[in-house]
Order: C-alpha cells, then structure tokens, then sequence
C-alpha cells in the first residue's frame, strides 16, 4: 500500500502531517496502536485492561486490586505490560495516581525495555513539542507536583530517574505527555483512557477539520471526512464544543438539569451549546433512570442543534443519532427510529469505515427496524 502522509515543517504552524497524494472521503488514512496507553482513573473498574471493552464483574488483578480483565486471556495478554506497573500500584494502595503518572510510567518502562524508535515512526518521542518554555510558573509547579509523584511511584521498579533513555528527564517527558496524549473513547464517545501516538501527534488542529479520529479497542483509525488533495495538511479538532463537565450523582443531575432548562426554556435557544450539554446530560440521566420517554424528548432537541455544530459528518453527531435511534426503536416508534439508524448508517461509512464495531452494530439496528416495519 503507498504511504500516504509525511511530516513536514512551516515557520507558522510548525510540525504538521500532509497528504502525499489524494485521499477521499471517509477513506482510512492511518491505523495504529498506541506507543503506550492507560485507563483512565475513573473507568478502572469498568473497563478491561487489555481490550477496553466495558462491563460489570471484570476480573480484578489479585495484585495491585486496581486493573480489571474481561477474561483470563486478555490478562495473560496484557501481563507483559502489566508487570511492573504491577508492583508500583501495589505499593502506593490504596492510592490511585492520576492518569497521566501512569501513562508516563508505562512510557518509562518501554523506553528502558525497548529504547530504539520504531523504524516506522515518523516522530521519535524525543521530538516530541513540550512546550515548557511558554508554560506559566503555576503550570510548572503543577509539573513539579507529577514529577514526585512520578518518582514515588516508580521506586519499586526504577531506583534512577534522573536520566532516561534519549536523554529524556521526568519534566520534559511529563510535559510531553500532557501536550501529546490522546483521550482514548469508547463506541459512544466516552473517555475511557488515554494514549500516546507518536505520528498523530503532528496533526494539528482546524476549526473544520478535514479528518476525524476514532477508536476500536485501543487502536486509533484516522479518517478523512472530506476530499483531501495532495500536499493539503490533515488536521483535527482538539477539542470537543460539547465536552462534558463536572461529573454528579444521576438523580440530582436529572434534578437540575430539568430545573435549569425550565428556568432558561424561553431565553436561550436549543443550539446553545451549554444549553445543549444540558439536554444531552438530562438525557443520560433520564436513561439512567429509565425514563425512556423523557429522554427521547430531550434527544430530540439535540438533533437539530448538533446538524449545526457538526456540519461535516462527525462521529459526535452519528453517535447521537444512533442514541435517539435506540430510544426510538425501544418506545416502538419505527419509522423515525429506521431514519435515525439510516443517518447514523451514512455518516458512520465516513466517520467510523465499514468493519468498526460500532457501524456493524448500527447496520444490525437498522435491518432489525426496517424488518419489523415489513412486519407491520
């Protein structure tokens, strides 16, 4: 297959990926797994170490009592990786350091197991930006903080830290880390982990991006969401318009969400996007709960405005779709739950390619909709 970006450089915008001959929309553009990844502290629990797949009852590691496995398999499989952290959690229970001391950890331990760059990694970790410089002095002693913590939690595995593999120390790898990971997301979006991918983090970010980053397990997939010509730069959007907030109980989020958006009905409209995280949070906690019917209203509300905030086709959006598509097909409402699932079907094609996970379960809700329908 022929390659299809490089790296370059430009005095405004600095290290960059570009294409290296036409791609079109919704074509795969780069498939890779992470150089290292961790979950994330509040998805420990529910989320298998190895596969990322969610659920209750995972095994738990008789260790450390901290990682989870969805089957003995996937604990053999991740063992090797596993190993030392092992022995570093173990030693700080029960405290749980934050994501990014973990994640930098397991970097430390590939880098003394496994030193040499990956012969087709276009962006060694040492080359990585860490912006230090432009940090402020509160940043920096927030960095502080992390390296002690970083160094406590690696004493039962590595006595010296004061110099790393490719010259590397705890500060520079730390900003690193933090300037250059990726929140890892589950099939409805949902941060479950984050990573680090050497050659993906020369994307830089556009406003209207021309690719979109998706998950299956822990390996990212790079699409194209639009033509993208030769020589064009491939970019991203760092960040999410409608990224979520504080997390609360779901009786209580329910509870002030309904009272919020009572309150403010008439004054702010529905495309507002704090209004709009304020419908798409009361209808998680109304599915929470139960409430199928209250949910689906709220879903409702957020098609319209999520088609403006989403205007290329944007996995944030097919998700949501297949979201209201669900509550649509489970209250009987067939006919909008089959053009739901058929708008999630198209932009998925784009967004997600046809063998993700997540198309094949919304190609699968749509055939069982439009085949209840000839059933009517």
């Amino acid at each position: 297959m022929a390659k299809k970006t490089e790296r370059f450089s430009s005095a405004g915008r600095g290290n960059g990926l570009r294409a290296l001959l036409e791609i079109k929309t919704g074509e795969l553009i780069h498939s890779c797994e992470p150089y290292a990844f961790c979950i994330a502290k509040n998805s420990l629990k529910s989320t298998c170490q190895s596969c990322l797949s969610r659920g209750d009852g995972l095994l738990r590691c008789s260790q450390c009592k901290c990682t989870r496995y969805c089957s003995t398999q996937c604990q053999r499989q991740a063992w090797p990786e596993h190993k030392r952290e092992c022995k570093c959690l173990k030693h700080l229970q029960p405290r749980v350091p934050t994501d990014s001391v973990r994640l930098a950890a397991r970097i430390i331990f590939r880098l003394l197991s496994d030193p040499e760059p990956h012969p087709e990694e276009s962006y060694p970790l040492a080359e990585h930006q860490s912006h230090l410089e432009d940090m402020s002095a509160e940043k920096r002693g927030g960095l502080t903080q992390l390296c002690s913590m970083l160094q406590l939690y690696l004493l039962q595995e590595v006595c010296d830290v004061s110099v790393l593999p490719g010259g590397l120390d705890l500060m520079g790898l730390l900003s690193r880390v933090t300037c250059n990971c990726f929140s890892i997301s589950d099939g409805e979006l949902q941060d479950i982990g984050v990573g680090l991918y050497p050659s993906m983090s020369l994307l830089n970010h556009d406003c209207q991006p021309n690719c979109v980053m998706v998950f299956v397990g822990k390996r990212l997939q790079l699409r194209a969401i639009r033509n993208i010509q030769p020589h064009e730069e491939l970019t991203i959007s760092y960040t999410d318009v409608l990224a979520p907030g504080q997390e609360r109980q779901w009786e209580e989020l329910q509870k002030e969400s309904q009272i919020l958006l009572a309150r403010h009905a008439h004054a702010v409209p529905d495309t507002n996007v704090y209004l709009l995280r304020l419908l798409d949070m009361a209808m998680d906690a109304c599915i929470s709960l139960d409430q199928y019917e209250a949910a689906l209203e709220y879903g409702n509300r957020t098609l319209g405005p999520y088609r403006l905030h989403y205007a290329e086709p944007h996995p944030s959006w097919a998700v949501e779709l297949f979201r209201v598509g669900k509550l649509q097909h489970y209250l009987g409402r067939l006919e909008e739950a089959s053009n739901s699932f058929t708008q999630a079907y198209d932009v998925m094609k784009v967004t997600h390619g046809t063998e993700h996970p997540l198309f094949n379960e919304v190609s699968r809700k749509l055939t069982e909709v439009q085949a209840e329908l000839r059933r009517t």
